[in-house]
């Protein structure tokens, strides 16, 4: 099917704005043919997973989140597979062998509790489970060292209810349980693990208005194109079952790693699929595309300011103003830019509550911009 013939557009250009109208059925031959073209490009089957479910047809958007989240496990992205899974938890919750790889995906994140509770709901759902993939589970639990008391009795009362005659894995798994315990036992105070302590605390600019999946917004009706800008957190992170510095930090170390840069014009294609995606509120898929699209020089500055409310919208502030402040300093970006830049961490200090910080910033937008007016009256409103 020729989605161009009736108009001038491209038929990419014009599949995205029979996306933005909802006619998912009308934009579907268009995607599938993407998808068809390179099978290992996980970020277009993904949306053609997600155009199918939108179209009607659960069934055939099932089958392409399972092949994306299963390319994602065989290259260990733990948090790409956390995201398309919980999609596929939410929209599909028939296919509940999608519960051992979260469990999997938790275990590389050192996410235990997590991990745990989806092995649980692994169990429990899940008719086709077999003995074999519920003991490699416990085996590679026996790997690791969990000090919660607590996760070390729900290990062991998960295996008793998998009520295995396997009396060699079951020697295995008490001897591991007494291990963990009688660490902890004798562990000095000084190491003891850290337990990080509640924030009620919640800004009115942060309240979490979704559950966070990564899924296509329940209420985007196709009439609007504005969801984009919305200050609203999308999820929440995931709490880690020991001191929250370790995997955190190492994680974002390695997200934000520089990479090489593509020749000019390579990224403005996963600068385009990044806006579908965070139009659609998939961030974690917006970024993965914003990211690739920040290598491409010509467009770097443009796709930063849009990485980094992908950033904001996934409950991660920080990291945004982070990303922004780097890119003012690395780079001699036209005037029109520099004032975005300027704007959205004056947007991002306001909202951390740095209210100097947040003026600093807006009075720092000049008056061709088309954010002047809005930077103005938020500069004399942070100080007063």
């Amino acid at each position: 099917m020729n989605l161009s013939l009736k108009s001038g557009k491209k038929p990419d250009s014009k599949s995205r704005l029979l996306l933005r109208s909802g006619k998912w059925k009308a934009a579907l031959p268009f995607y599938e043919e993407q998808a068809r073209a390179d099978e290992q490009d996980y970020s277009k089957l993904n949306l053609l997973g997600d155009i199918q479910f939108r179209a009607g047809d659960s069934t055939a958007a099932a089958s392409s989140w399972l092949r994306v989240m299963d390319g994602f496990a065989q290259e260990s992205l733990h948090e790409n597979v956390l995201g398309v899974g919980r999609k596929i938890a939410k929209r599909c919750p028939e296919e509940t062998s999608v519960h051992l790889v979260l469990s999997d995906a938790y275990l590389g994140l050192e996410y235990y509790a997590d991990a745990i509770s989806s092995f649980r709901s692994y169990v429990k759902l899940c008719k086709q489970a077999t003995s074999a993939e519920k003991k490699n589970w416990f085996r590679r639990v026996l790997t690791i060292d969990i000090a919660h008391p607590h996760l070390l009795e729900e290990v062991q009362q998960i295996y008793e209810e998998c009520a295995f005659e396997d009396i060699e894995l079951e020697r295995e798994v008490k001897a591991w349980v007494k291990r963990m315990f009688e660490a902890q036992e004798y562990k000095p105070e000084s190491e003891e693990i850290l337990v990080a302590e509640e924030n009620n605390f919640e800004s009115p600019m942060l309240a979490v208005e979704t559950d966070g999946l990564m899924t296509i917004d329940t209420g985007w009706s196709g009439q609007g194109a504005d969801f984009i800008r919305q200050d609203a957190i999308s999820y929440d992170s995931p709490v880690p079952a020991y001191a929250p510095q370790d995997a955190a930090s190492s994680y974002v170390a390695a997200a934000d790693t520089p990479e090489e840069d593509i020749p000019d014009g390579q990224g403005k294609d996963h600068f385009d699929l990044g806006v579908v995606y965070a139009e659609m509120k998939l961030w974690d898929a917006a970024i993965t595309e914003f990211q690739t699209a920040r290598r491409d020089r010509s467009i770097r500055s443009k796709a930063t300011i849009e990485l980094a409310q992908c950033f904001k919208n996934s409950n991660d502030p920080h990291r945004a103003l982070r990303l922004l402040e780097d890119e003012t300093a690395v780079t001699a970006a036209e005037a029109d830019v520099q004032d975005d830049l300027n704007f959205q961490m004056g947007v991002l200090n306001e909202t951390l509550g740095n209210a100097a910080a947040a003026a600093a910033c807006y009075e720092k937008v000049s008056a061709e911009s088309q954010n002047y007016g809005e930077a103005t009256s938020r500069a004399a409103r942070v100080r007063a």
